[in-house]
């Protein structure tokens, strides 16, 4: 699909398979580098910044959407929304090496990096700007993909790991609920 959305840009567009921890490209490459929904999926993501900067030239930018599971809160909710992400898919984090708050380490990393002009954006994916079903469904697939990774990791049984998974769709779809997923957007630029 994305081949073919692409495919009036020719050339310029290219599709490779890589490790993030060693970019296959020489250094100062492009003069802007992208990082989405994946730093909260591997360990040491520091090293994947530093990859980044490596490959993009001096006055170029990095650009980084690094998810936070402590960003996502909803009221009211069958269940303590807030102790299921702590206790849940926080601890999956830990026991596998990765880390579930990196949005709001993101700054300190790239600062560590010796990046300047950092910002910090946030999408706001909340129930008064997202149509709550597309939010709900988003929570769905999350207990979809998730749920036995989870409790594997955690100290919920699969069981509650749904039943907690649907019970923030639930108050997501809810005309008289609010929730909201703070999305951290970063950008930097390599001296």
């Amino acid at each position: 699909m994305a081949r073919e959305r692409s495919a009036p840009f020719g050339g310029r567009v290219q599709f490779r398979t890589g490790d993030a921890f060693a970019l296959d490209f020489p250094d100062q490459s492009f003069d802007l580098t992208v990082c989405r929904h994946m730093l909260q999926a591997v360990p040491e993501p520091e090293r994947v910044l530093a990859e980044m900067k490596r490959v993009t030239r001096p006055g170029g930018r990095l650009h980084v959407v690094a998810e936070d599971y402590g960003m996502i809160h909803c009221h009211p909710c069958a269940i303590d929304a807030d102790r299921f992400w702590r206790e849940g898919p926080i601890a999956l984090g830990k026991s596998t090496g990765t880390d579930l708050h990196g949005g709001r380490k993101a700054f300190h990393w790239l600062h560590e990096l010796g990046l300047d002009e950092l910002r910090v954006d946030y999408a706001i994916l909340d129930t008064v700007r997202v149509e709550r079903g597309v939010l709900g469904d988003i929570f769905d697939a999350w207990r979809d993909g998730y749920t036995e990774v989870i409790a594997a990791h955690s100290r919920f049984s699969e069981a509650e790991v749904r039943a907690s998974f649907e019970a923030i769709a639930s108050s997501f779809r809810d005309p008289g609920a609010y929730g909201v997923w703070l999305l951290p957007i970063l950008s930097a630029r390599v001296p």
